[in-house]
């Protein structure tokens, strides 16, 4: 956890250090590092909350989800050299500590709503996991190593970048947290000979913490990326949840941390020389005392309403007082930190009185409902800062002392007694802080030392402790870890006690030493808010545990008992590098045996032996022909890519006007590209160019404007600015200035969020960015031109000279094709288009031998093929005798608001949304498999929009399910019939008191289990699209799984290079700028790239999907990571969703417009939409319903 709310501190005072992160962000990362257990809780919990108690997890589908995340990132990132994959082993006691408090937190959370499940007849028995178990030791941790080993294995069968990477796993079984792994092993490759300096760092990670230690190992390129946050709540629990999220990750490049932190503390008058390193080492430390992992943070120390800035203040105060710094090279200066202490004690009392106003104005908004839980901890809080802040107040800090700690330590500073115990606590606490910096810089100094109280001495009495004691370099003797089993009997509460061998669950027993004659595992205890508003950040007071007695009584366990899966479990293992060999190992079990069968992969696993010099020269020794770079552009974005004229702290204007956020004037400079666009003669010509700051992307300029001239460089249909696009050379006099207005208004809005001010404006440009790369409809790869945003910027800030070392993707006319994988695309009457080949020869320039496979060829059961029937809704109203809007209603959301204060229900939910969401008019969707529209208009609009679901067609499927879903809630159909068909329309929320009004308590009963059933329909997960799109059913789907392929026939092929598709940067033969662009259900596909499956991989096209940009959905002959199950329609990983020219058709139709080329009938016409504009409606027959006495209707078409 660390420091609470640092993360938005930084962002917001350095604004420009963090931007998003997309797929082709531009700059190349050798080294990714993933702190893997922050991905296990993302796919393990899922954000419906009831799902999670009330539904059986499969332990499979949770391997995969995670398996595929962690595919996701390492795609996204895209390294270069090294992946090194690591989860949290043994913590050191220190650690530990804090594990045990959140784990008997969550596990009170977890029975309590567990309780009110069993109330309401909702429990779920057989969980299949919980949060708990993401611990070493647990039978889940040893079984996802296991998963994590096969996955990096079959990754190096699969995706051929692995070729050139080595991956490094450290599993569960490795003592050390994920993140002090990680900072050891980038601290072994610093220090090696061959370490190279311009080497690019990446680490995935939400934690904060990294975000310092990264800034701590003073690395030259390192940077972090996370999610995204989404601060808005999630208030709805929806059973029927159909959109796809995508994932959004953001970059915080430390680089620029960096430089931000030397503009703003390079200006302090200092006794000593100013060393920017240095500096940021203290004010790591200083931040150590709002919060860290191993200590309780100073009281009312935190980064909440301004108080931050009060500590900023402080430190500069010490930063100008100061003759040495605080710290050096992960040891602590005592002499220097006194004086530092002395100096926070004064900043003590402001931050109590701060606390004081904050905590009043939360306890008034106690109307809002979610802050009742906390209001009477609040108020108990208060009344002792409120003596606090009175004493101090008063200059009467002797008694303000005696009362925080006879109130939180329950010692009496007055006695002998009392100060020789306040004299041990401040004495460990200093021991903390060296033992914290240690285990940054250094590793871990010891595994069982320990903090063992609850709360940390006030900033007073440190400063008196230090002036006069003085204190020696404090150091820590040897230990060894906690065996695995002993930590989990050291972390978790008696409610996880299965998570142990059976064996060990003895100690949990009531009559267990551990719990008597001193309960170790009590099921009650005191949480105090500590000066903290949220809940998280309370001190959970669970009685630290006897390690000796924890360790004794282990021993006296007869671990004969344990199988040998236990055993295994038991044991500490080794970290371990996977490269490619040439030769085949021996077959590899499946750890997904329904997905994957047994292989032999051409992967070497080499144990590392733990000693971190020699991992890091086994791994850098592979590394090859990687020179050190003299006198290059940044490698990253950088603040110093323009001039810097100075800088300043300015508070912000908005909500945040407490925090300061450190504004940067740019220096003008010399508009020689300006000179360039008024000197060209053909203003219509493309001005490419590297534009931005401090990133730097390539993109084109639209529109130069200044107060004397408008220069349109292209036509483009400006967003910023429609009314541009009615003036050209012809611009009225009097609207320039208003237009010039309007973008330099605009720009400078942008500046302003981004803390950036200019000396000068001399023009604004709009500029076209290009930030996706894509396949173009010529097939080669290019930038979006579809995916574009448009900014208004100052053109200081273009030039046709790259300022950052950006990886540039255009076309590559030649290649050397040796080697290289390919897909054969010329016909002939061995049906060898669409083969996947490997160049073996080159004869001349344009003639090659290739070594092929030809295709497989799928052989469909046309009998397993159920076609899907589809009703009229007029017929579906008269079967079920419900009236259409009601189905209408019900097919789209239904928020039922159950939530109350003053019932425990509300621990759960406050609303749920128990309507199929199967269509959102607003956004004309439906989704396709449960109903269609005959003759959808995609593009209609207004009313047009809404009619059009008059026509709606449902499938049997969703019949059925309708009329099981009026069986089950008839109290709410009662409900809906009552309110009418006019207020239907406008009816967003109903009260659970409107439909139940007699036993509210029993209603909400219902509408949860109701809540279950729906979450438990195999359709409940199927996807909105545009009325617009087709798919086929989810039975036809499983029909073409289980087709059978045809035998791989190998061949030798001598061809012109007219007729090879290579991937990414390939050659592009004329021909494929003709080739068909369209792809219809049934229609087989190869893949032209490693986005969403391997280049050359195989499917079907099982759905034509249209959400504003037309994608095809895939169903893959081979299942891979990386590849989905399509929202539940097919099975896992064998599905995806892709771009429409990422997919290459090679259909009978594809073959008819060869024959065209190859001399056959030359007036032949293709069937043609393209990715941008769709010209086609489905149209289906619709049922015979007319005649009363037929109730059966006739059979739709399966779409």
């Amino acid at each position: 956890m660390g420091v609470p709310n640092f993360y938005s501190w930084l962002s917001k005072r350095y604004p420009m250090c963090k931007y998003p992160f997309t797929k082709h962000h531009g700059h190349q990362i050798d080294f990714l590092y993933l702190d893997m257990n922050q991905v296990i809780y993302k796919c393990a919990t899922n954000q419906t909350i009831l799902k999670d108690y009330m539904i059986e997890k499969s332990i499979e589908s949770l391997w995969t989800s995670i398996l595929n995340y962690i595919d996701t990132i390492i795609n996204l990132v895209d390294p270069q050299l090294v992946i090194y994959l690591t989860f949290d082993g043994v913590a050191p006691r220190a650690k530990a500590n804090q594990q045990r408090q959140r784990r008997f937190a969550s596990s009170k959370g977890d029975a309590k709503i567990k309780q009110l499940l069993k109330q309401l007849d909702l429990e779920q028995q057989n969980h299949t996991f919980k949060n708990n178990q993401i611990t070493a030791g647990t039978e889940f941790m040893y079984e996802l190593n296991e998963q994590v080993k096969f996955f990096i294995n079959r990754k190096f069968k699969e995706d051929e970048k692995y070729a050139n990477l080595q991956v490094i796993f450290s599993g569960s079984d490795v003592p050390g947290e994920g993140e002090h792994k990680i900072l050891e092993f980038m601290r072994g490759i610093k220090n090696q000979q061959n370490f190279n300096p311009d080497w690019t760092h990446c680490i995935y990670s939400a934690d904060a913490d990294l975000i310092m230690l990264g800034l701590g190992i003073h690395l030259k390129y390192v940077s972090i990326i996370r999610e995204q946050s989404n601060m808005d709540q999630i208030k709805t629990q929806i059973a029927c949840k159909r959109s796809i999220e995508t994932v959004k990750f953001e970059l915080i490049n430390l680089q620029i941390v960096k430089e931000y932190l030397d503009l703003e503390y390079k200006t302090i008058q200092m006794k000593i020389p100013y060393n920017i390193d240095r500096v940021i080492d203290d004010f790591l430390l200083l931040f150590f005392l709002i919060g860290n992992d191993f200590l309780p943070r100073v009281y009312c120390f935190d980064i909440k309403q301004g108080t931050v800035e009060l500590l900023i203040d402080t430190f500069k105060s010490f930063l100008e007082q100061c003759d040495e710094y605080v710290t050096q090279d992960g040891w602590i200066n005592w002499k220097s930190m006194s004086l530092l202490v002395q100096v926070l004690s004064k900043f003590e009392i402001k931050a109590i009185e701060k606390r004081v106003e904050e905590l009043k104005k939360q306890i008034k908004d106690t109307d809002n409902p979610e802050y009742q839980d906390y209001k009477i901890q609040w108020e108990s809080e208060l009344k002792i800062l409120d003596a606090l802040n009175i004493q101090f107040s008063n200059n009467n800090s002797v008694v303000a002392r005696k009362l925080f700690y006879e109130s939180k330590c329950q010692i009496d500073i007055d006695t002998e007694e009392g100060k020789k115990e306040l004299d041990k606590i401040i004495l460990k606490y200093l021991e903390g802080f060296q033992f914290v910096l240690s285990y940054y810089y250094h590793g871990v100094p010891s595994w069982e030392w320990y903090y063992s109280y609850y709360y940390s001495p006030m900033c007073f009495d440190l400063c008196v402790y230090l002036s006069k004691n003085q204190i020696e370099k404090i150091q820590f003797g040897q230990s060894k870890p906690y065996d695995p089993f002993q930590q989990l009997l050291l972390i978790l509460p008696p409610h996880n006690a299965n998570l142990l061998p059976a064996p060990f669950r003895g100690l949990y027993d009531l009559e267990s030493p551990l719990r008597k004659p001193f309960d170790y595992y009590p099921d009650e205890y005191e949480i105090d808010p500590f000066g903290a508003i949220w809940e998280h950040q309370f001190i959970c007071k669970v009685p630290f545990m006897n390690s000796d007695l924890l360790i004794s009584e282990y021993k006296k366990i007869d671990q004969s008992q344990l199988n040998e899966l236990e055993r295994e479990r038991s044991k500490f293992g080794h970290a371990y590098l996977f490269v490619q060999t040439k030769i085949k190992g021996d077959s590899i079990q499946s750890k997904l045996p329904k997905i994957f069968k047994n292989k032999k992969y051409r992967t070497e696993q080499i144990q590392l032996n733990g000693n971190i010099h020699q991992d890091a020269q086994e791994v850098l020794s592979r590394i090859k022909n990687q020179k050190v770079k003299q006198n290059e552009l940044p490698i990253l974005p950088s603040l110093h890519v323009l001039k810097i004229n100075k800088t300043w702290l300015q508070n912000k204007k908005d909500k945040h006007k407490n925090q300061r956020v450190l504004k940067v004037e740019l220096a003008s400079k010399n508009l020689d590209f300006l000179d360039k666009i008024e000197s060209a003669s053909d203003q219509t010509q493309t001005f490419d160019c590297y534009c931005g700051y401090p990133q730097n992307y390539y993109g084109e300029v639209a529109l130069v404007v200044s107060k004397k001239s408008f220069l349109f460089l292209k036509n483009y249909q400006l967003k910023n600015m429609q009314i541009l696009s009615e003036f050209r050379d012809d611009i009225l006099d009097e609207v320039k200035n208003d237009i010039y207005d309007h973008l330099k208004y605009t720009m400078q809005t942008r500046l302003e969020n981004q803390g950036i001010f200019l000396e000068s404006i001399n023009a604004i440009a709009v500029v076209y960015f290009y930030k996706e790369i894509i396949r173009n409809p010529d097939r080669t790869l290019g930038y979006n031109m579809l995916n574009v945003r448009e900014e208004v910027m100052p053109l200081e800030w273009i030039s046709d000279q790259k300022i950052v070392e950006l990886v540039d993707y255009r076309l590559e006319n030649q290649i050397d094709l040796i080697n290289q994988k390919v897909i054969v695309v010329n016909n002939d009457k061995n049906q060898i288009c669409g083969s996947i080949g490997c160049v073996e020869k080159k004869i001349n320039q344009d003639q090659y031998i290739v070594k092929i496979l030809r295709q497989p060829i799928l052989q469909t059961d046309n009998n397993k093929i159920k076609v899907q029937k589809f009703f009229d809704i007029g017929f579906v109203s008269e079967k079920l005798n419900i009236p259409p809007e009601i189905i209408h209603y019900i097919l789209g959301c239904i928020k039922i608001f159950i939530g109350d204060k003053k019932k425990q229900t509300d621990i759960i939910v406050q609303q749920i949304d128990i309507g199929f969401n199967a269509v959102h008019k607003g956004k004309n969707q439906l989704v396709p498999e449960l109903l269609r529209i005959n003759e959808a208009q995609f593009d209609s609009e207004g009313y047009e929009k809404f009619k059009q679901f008059e026509k709606a067609q449902l499938s049997e499927t969703l019949v059925t399910d309708l009329e099981e879903y009026a069986k089950r809630l008839p109290e709410l159909i009662k409900f809906l019939k009552s309110v009418g068909k006019e207020k239907l329309r406008s009816l967003q929320q109903i009260k659970i008191t409107d439909i139940f009004k007699d036993d509210v308590q029993a209603g909400i009963n219902t509408i949860l289990k109701h809540y279950t059933w729906l979450l438990m329909l195999p359709t409940s997960q199927y996807t909105l699209c545009n009325v617009a799109s087709s798919t086929y059913s989810s039975q036809t789907i499983k029909a073409l799984e289980e087709s059978k392929q045809s035998q791989k026939v190998q061949r030798t092929l001598f061809t012109h290079k007219f007729w090879l598709l290579n991937q990414e940067k390939f050659y592009v033969p004329p021909l494929m700028t003709e080739h068909p662009k369209i792809h219809k259900l049934g229609d087989r596909v190869v893949a032209l790239n490693n986005n969403y499956t391997n280049f050359g991989a195989y499917g079907v096209v099982v759905g034509v999907i249209d959400n504003g940009e037309i994608m095809i959905e895939v169903l893959w002959d081979k299942p891979r990571f990386g590849q989905t199950d399509l929202g539940g329609r097919c099975s896992p990983l064998r599905g995806s969703l892709v771009r429409f020219l990422d997919i290459f058709n090679i259909t009978q139709q594809w073959q008819e417009q060869l024959n065209t080329y190859s001399g056959g009938a030359k007036g032949h016409q293709v069937e043609s939409w393209t990715y941008k504009q769709k010209v086609f409606v489905p149209s289906h027959e619709k049922p015979d319903y007319k005649k009363k006495k037929q109730h059966q209707p006739k059979q739709g078409q399966t779409q």
